[in-house]
């Protein structure tokens, strides 16, 4: 194939999270052929490595592949990985977009839906993390957690390979902070750890999770009955910054903290701490911003036009945002999304082509 070919395609997807491909699934549904960047080597995101996803335990893994597997046998829908925008121009009927594997393809609109990053946990040096062995962050229980991970399911201490039955969650790693820069909830991470602490709880009732929290924030459909199961099991809450984690001579973490509705201080000692970090604009954000001449928010995410009317809207016609570009949400709003801008672009295209 020659590089330097036009070809056209009447929209692009930007990122082959769940939003990404749900929204191509939607356009291929209403007629219009799809093509889908995604600048990992996969499909799939951050959702393909999820065991269990909150509130019913249901394999996000599964999802991701019964997404893909539908993308794959779609007729108008085309991906390509490895693959990042580098350029933009405005063309009659849209965009020439130029690629980084030098293509270009011509398109009439496009979805940004490159999802988000993990807030880095060695920036709150008070924790440890990337000092102290046990301590780890909230991806990283998870794949301790799954069974297709390295640990076969087992909760096993980094440092030497024990069993770890005594698990600190120390919440709001990364956000709700302005020292940080963060002043934003981040909306999942209570529940996600929430959710990791009842899966410890299950494999061996005998551990102990404790979780510190700030608030629990746990909004949604079936969240609020998962924070009260995990207290049944036996996971303990403990309202409070953590200030502190220190490592003791065989590997034990203790952790410092006040318990602010006593009004005193608490510490413990754990065999593993895990932090919940919260979530940041994705890594590329800046850039796509520049190429796209897009706005973004305070924050960092980008924001709709109007936040009721016109969500998924920018400011640039033919462009249009879904899913945690805009701000962190669960994996089921982010599929809902996925649905709603599928419309919005089908009645734009209706609108400037019909």
């Amino acid at each position: 194939m020659n590089p330097t070919a036009v070809h056209k395609h009447t929209v692009m997807v930007v990122g082959g999270g769940v939003t990404g491909l749900g929204t191509a699934l939607a356009l291929d549904e209403l007629g219009i052929e799809t093509l889908i960047l995604e600048k990992a080597p996969a499909m799939g995101g951050k959702v393909k490595d999820y065991d269990k996803i909150f509130p019913n335990f249901v394999s996000g893994r599964d999802i991701v592949n019964e997404l893909i597997a539908r993308v794959e046998r779609a007729p108008g829908i085309t991906f390509r990985t490895d693959t990042v925008i580098s350029g933009l121009a405005e063309t009659k009927a849209g965009y020439a977009v130029s690629m980084n594997n030098e293509q270009r393809v011509e398109v009439s609109a496009i979805v940004l839906a490159s999802g988000f990053e993990v807030f880095d946990a060695r920036l709150q040096e008070e924790y440890g993390y990337g000092v102290y062995p046990n301590v780890i962050n909230g991806p990283e229980l998870e794949l301790y957690l799954d069974p297709h991970g390295p640990s076969g399911g087992r909760l096993l201490r980094p440092f030497d390979g024990k069993p770890a039955r005594r698990v600190a969650i120390i919440f709001c790693v990364g956000s709700r902070s302005k020292r940080l820069g963060n002043p934003y909830c981040s909306r999942i991470c209570c529940t996600y750890s929430t959710k990791q602490a009842i899966e410890i709880m299950e494999r061996d009732p005998g551990a102990s999770v404790t979780c510190f929290y700030m608030d629990i924030r746990t909004y949604g459909r079936g969240f609020e009955e998962m924070y009260q199961y995990a207290q049944d099991l036996g996971v303990k809450y403990i309202r409070g910054r953590v200030s502190e984690c220190s490592v003791l001579p065989e590997g034990d973490i203790q952790v410092r903290a006040e318990n602010t509705l006593l009004g005193r201080p608490v510490q413990g000692v754990f065999d593993l701490v895990s932090l919940s970090v919260g979530m940041m604009p994705c890594a590329d954000a800046a850039r796509l911003a520049d190429q796209l001449c897009i706005e973004r928010g305070k924050d960092g995410f980008f924001g709709g036009v109007d936040q009721y009317l016109a969500p998924h809207d920018t400011r640039r016609e033919g462009i249009f945002l879904a899913g945690s570009v805009t701000g962190l949400k669960p994996i089921h709003d982010c599929l809902n999304e996925a649905l709603s801008v599928a419309g919005r672009v089908a009645a734009y295209l209706n609108h400037h082509t019909g």
